[in-house]
């Protein structure tokens, strides 16, 4: 009995080893593979740079200071950063090469808003030694 092919189902005519009848077979089948076990990197990298951009056009100048809700209606999503860097007292969440640090004023939330500074690369950062 011949193999059948992994993607179509047909008869796979040749080696006896082969998976797949033809290269397009193979590279669909293969893509599909790929795309399910990569949905969540899809996901993350697709709000990553929806929230740079976001940053980018609510900072023009490199600093800017930004109420929450104008964040939200816009459609940032808190949860996804490249990553953290801390500086005295503050703690910026970065997309790529802007960031923002959370701000309270009594009951107004707001954030400082900045674009990454030359001094910013020498920055080393150490997840076990963050106090909570």
């Amino acid at each position: 009995m011949n193999p059948v092919c992994l993607q179509c189902e047909k008869p796979i005519v040749g080696r006896i080893d082969k998976k797949f009848c033809d290269a397009w077979c193979r590279n669909t089948y293969n893509n599909k593979i790929k795309r399910e076990n990569e949905r969540y990197i899809l996901l993350a990298n697709h709000f990553i740079r929806k929230n740079r951009g976001i940053l980018k056009l609510l900072c023009p100048i490199g600093k800017a200071v930004v109420r929450r809700d104008v964040f939200e209606s816009m459609g940032y999503n808190f949860r996804y950063f490249t990553n953290v860097w801390r500086s005295k007292g503050a703690v910026y969440y970065m997309c790529y090469e802007y960031g923002f640090s959370p701000i309270k004023e009594g009951n107004k939330q707001k954030a400082l808003i900045i674009q990454k500074q030359d001094y910013m690369e020498d920055y080393t950062y150490n997840p076990w030694s963050f106090k909570q």
